[in-house]
């Protein structure tokens, strides 16, 4: 761990403190191979930076407050939220490699009900000449590519007879 201060003297109680504050960051199990704290002084504003280097992705925080104590616990709670995002993909994306669906709302199919998937080829028409196909039929549907657009669109007749565009 590199400690740095930018027009300030680096003390040995205050080295402490930023040690202690980043021994909170083991309990995530992530081997951080290099940590970079840079803490400054700027009339009344004390900041803070650290940079952390973990397998080859790069974490950054910045802080700044007017205490430099409180600077420090900020940029540790900072960097701790970037590492529990991190291990929480980590450990989301090993559920997924063991089998389990990329999203946990959308069931997956079983084999029994397997779903056939087709794709129609639809004729390029202008609106006029799709409601003119369009079936006299309460709720009647109509798909197209419109020829104006180029836009897949639909048209549909409701209860009432009235007819409706669906513009994809």
């Amino acid at each position: 761990m590199k400690i740095t201060g930018r027009h300030m003297v680096i003390t040995p109680a205050l080295r402490q403190h930023v040690k202690a504050k980043f021994e909170r960051l083991d309990r995530y199990a992530v081997p951080l191979s290099r940590v970079e704290v840079v803490l400054e002084v700027n009339k009344l504003q004390h900041a803070a930076e650290a940079v952390c280097v973990l397998g080859g992705k790069r974490i950054q925080a910045k802080t700044s407050t007017r205490e430099m104590y409180v600077t420090i616990d900020q940029l540790v709670d900072r960097l701790e939220s970037q590492l529990r995002k991190l291990k929480d993909r980590r450990a989301e994306h090993k559920k997924r490699l063991k089998g389990q669906p990329a999203r946990a709302g959308r069931p997956v199919p079983d084999e029994a009900e397997a779903i056939e998937v087709v794709r129609p080829k639809l004729a390029v028409l202008s609106r006029r000449q799709a409601k003119d196909e369009l079936d006299a039929k309460p709720g009647s549907l109509m798909f197209y590519t419109c020829a104006d657009s180029g836009k897949v669109q639909i048209l549909r007749r409701t209860e009432s007879g009235q007819v409706v565009l669906i513009d994809l």
